[in-house]
């Protein structure tokens, strides 16, 4: 049985301080050690998920911007009917802010011709 959405959105709200607290382990954290920072083992299960998607559409030959988009418009989805907009925000704040300060930018993210 689905869980209304109230209850959903009850049950999905990141408490800010640990937030805070993995934000700033993270950006603090200059080994190169995958394992300096602890993510939950939901997020590891989640992102495998998510990388083997992607890598099925990529081998799909679709546009790697069509797959960012919809990966993104579908994020924004569940965030919609999970979450409240200033969680939102904060969420894509953090994401804006890592572009910003260069933690999301690949070197040689455009090797290969694209």
């Amino acid at each position: 049985m689905t869980k209304p959405a109230e209850d959903l959105a009850q049950d999905f709200h990141p408490d800010q301080n640990i937030e805070a607290e993995i934000r700033g382990q993270a950006a603090h954290e200059l080994s190169d050690d995958p394992d300096a920072v602890e993510i939950p083992e939901e997020l590891r299960q989640c992102g495998a998920v998510i990388d083997k998607a992607i890598g099925y559409l990529v081998e799909q030959n679709l546009p790697t911007e069509l797959i960012a988009s919809a990966l993104l418009g579908g994020s924004l989805g569940v965030l919609a009917r999970t979450t409240d907009a200033e969680t939102m925000v904060r969420m894509l704040q953090t994401a804006i802010d890592s572009i910003r300060t260069g933690e999301l930018l690949c070197a040689d993210a455009f090797s290969d011709g694209e």
